[in-house]
């Protein structure tokens, strides 16, 4: 017989450590190599910190959002010396892909002060004399430029089944030029957003105000979304100099990032949308330097 005999069992319970939360300002990481600039679920984000971002509907300029959408915007960051990637992180119950009656596509933005400093315009897209760099990721673009490697388009989408018994462009292939003009004017005028399918989903764009916004004549910035149970994680990435008008980021120099969202389930575009204040942007020295 055995008195008092007690049992130990131990048992080792894996727990998954959380990511760091940084809440006074978005470190960009430095690391080696490749960055994950179109893998928004790649490990590399682990060693980032993160920042929870509060953002406040834009309710100063019509069109004005009269209902909050998204709330919080968890971002991270990485660079190599040579480009920057951030992903943005947001709960979101309904991923919107496609412009639908009622609908509209799930987009995020950062924002960043052309000139570096203390000194930063209004986060509400700048002001006159102190210009705003954009990055403007867009799910729309995204499946657009997805259906275009497979010989799809939009329309076959929201309509599959459509059929085309006239069409300008193969009616008359010797003037196809001339219908282009007729029939696309706004990719004849080169409009960027026209051409969205053959580029990256994500745009560049500049402003000193509401209303001014223009596509930026440099157009490097790439992304990736993923929607995964409810929550949307997208990644954008450029270049940390871009040349001149646009904002050059310095490794070990301070400067500052905003960010904004649009909840497609909400019908939210354009003006209408949730946005943050500026919040401090660091880019860590690289170990030994």
């Amino acid at each position: 017989m055995v008195i008092g005999l007690v049992a130990l069992v131990v048992i080792a319970v894996g727990c998954r450590r959380g990511p760091a939360i940084d809440t006074t300002q978005v470190t960009a990481i430095a690391v080696s190599g490749a960055l994950p600039s179109e893998d928004p679920l790649s490990a590399l984000w682990d060693r980032a910190p993160e920042h929870p971002a509060a953002l406040v509907p834009q309710d100063i300029v019509e069109p004005k959002l009269a209902v909050p959408g998204v709330t919080r915007v968890d971002v991270r960051a990485l660079h190599n010396g040579e480009w920057i990637v951030f992903r943005l992180g947001w709960e979101d119950t309904t991923e919107n892909v496609l412009a639908q009656t009622g609908v509209t596509s799930d987009s995020v933005a950062i924002q960043l002060p052309v000139q570096a400093g203390s000194q930063v315009p209004d986060p509400a897209m700048g002001e006159a004399g102190k210009a705003v760099h954009l990055l403007y990721w867009k799910a729309l673009w995204q499946d657009d430029a997805e259906r275009a490697t497979r010989g799809q388009d939009r329309i076959a989408a929201l309509y599959p089944n459509a059929t085309t018994d006239h069409y300008p462009f193969l009616a008359n292939p010797a003037a196809k030029e001339e219908m282009a003009r007729r029939y696309a004017p706004a990719d004849a005028a080169g409009n960027p957003v026209t051409r969205r399918p053959s580029l990256s989903p994500v745009q560049e764009l500049l402003a000193e105000g509401y209303g001014t916004t223009t596509a930026a004549t440099t157009q490097k910035a790439v992304g990736r979304g993923a929607w995964r149970g409810g929550r949307w994680l997208v990644t954008i990435a450029r270049p940390l100099d871009e040349g001149e008008g646009l904002a050059r980021l310095t490794v070990g120099q301070k400067t500052f990032v905003a960010v904004a969202a649009w909840d497609g389930a909400a019908r939210q575009a354009g003006a209408r949308k949730m946005r943050s204040m500026w919040i401090p942007l660091v880019l860590q020295a690289a170990p030994g330097r």
